[in-house]
């Protein structure tokens, strides 16, 4: 038996049963014609060496066997680009805003630790794996069962947005300042505590931190503010593609948010109070020195930073990349 025999062996194996006997009949003539021109070209019949040059550029027999196989997926084409979405929406609109939720609690009422960033990963980790998991058996389960989905057939052409209205909002950009404004709304409803500080300010005592009036003062215009901003961020998440009266509030919004911090930071409020052992008076005037003074620089830096945010805002609208489209003459 000569090479070409045994690889047609090989090949035989790994085909169904019912077709071997005309595939391997159809690529044992195709071998052979092969071989046969090719010992006319070079004037004798071919070597060991020279068969298994011609065997091998056709491929190992388990792959020669796989492209004469009925072709199989795990996830056919009707129904992979629904999965594909679906991989994403699981992933990058539940798995990680609700890790980052998680860290951002944890965080604030217990402080960022090595073990704290160890259980984020662990649990980013576990969360991708057993989503990808689930949500690839659900569709495995419904192309075995020969499920179509027909939710996007009856789509209308005229819900299309028009480029020139505005710009493309990437989602991670939108659910990261949701998720960022629900958790300064936890903290600023008092769903979540304020960390202790003496192991901060090097205190053998507990202390309490007593908040000044100015937070009743703007307590109510900056709730309204952050949930004003989160309502965005959900149309900036359902409808990325965000128009020019979607900026305007949001550039809106975001000057009501500068100006209240410039407000407050030009009434020079004692922000807290700070209570704890009078044997240690000095150092609790020194943690209450850097507590306001620390509130009232890092006031100052997130005002400039969203004034930047309202000229970028303002140079996107006045600077549109729509997409180029050209008129095409029938």
């Amino acid at each position: 038996m000569d090479l070409i025999d045994r690889y047609l062996a090989a090949v035989r194996r790994h085909l169904p049963r019912q077709q071997q006997d005309d595939i391997i009949q159809e690529l044992s003539d195709s071998l052979r014609s092969e071989a046969e021109e090719r010992a006319g070209e070079i004037g004798h019949a071919l070597s060991d060496a020279e068969q298994s040059e011609l065997v091998k550029k056709h491929g190992h027999p388990w792959l020669m066997a796989s492209r004469y196989a009925v072709q199989q997926y795990l996830i056919g084409p009707s129904l992979f680009p629904y999965y594909k979405q679906t991989l994403v929406l699981v992933l990058f609109w539940v798995v990680l805003p609700v890790t980052l939720m998680t860290f951002l609690i944890s965080g604030i009422s217990n402080g960022i630790s090595a073990r704290t960033i160890g259980h984020v990963i662990s649990a980013i980790w576990n969360g991708t794996i057993y989503s990808i998991g689930i949500v690839t058996s659900v569709f495995y389960a419904l192309e075995q069962q020969r499920v179509r989905i027909t939710t996007l057939d009856n789509w209308d052409p005229g819900t299309l947005p028009d480029y020139r209205e505005g710009r493309a909002i990437p989602r991670s950009e939108s659910v990261a300042a949701l998720v960022f404004s629900l958790a300064f709304l936890m903290w600023w409803t008092g769903l979540v505590r304020v960390p202790d500080l003496s192991a901060v300010a090097g205190l053998n005592a507990p202390v309490t931190l007593v908040a000044g009036p100015i937070w009743d003062t703007i307590y109510l215009p900056v709730l309204v503010l952050v949930i004003v901003q989160m309502a965005i961020s959900v149309v900036d998440i359902v409808r990325p593609w965000r128009t020019i009266m979607v900026s305007a509030i949001d550039i809106g919004i975001n000057a009501l948010n500068a100006i209240l911090l410039i407000w407050v930071v030009q009434q020079r409020p004692q922000f807290f109070g700070v209570s704890g052992d009078p044997a240690q008076a000095d150092n609790l005037i020194r943690l209450a020195r850097f507590i306001n003074g620390g509130l009232t620089w890092g006031f100052v830096v997130v005002a400039a930073v969203i004034l930047l945010d309202i000229l970028y805002e303002i140079w996107q609208i006045t600077h549109p990349r729509g997409v180029a489209i050209k008129s095409v003459a029938v």
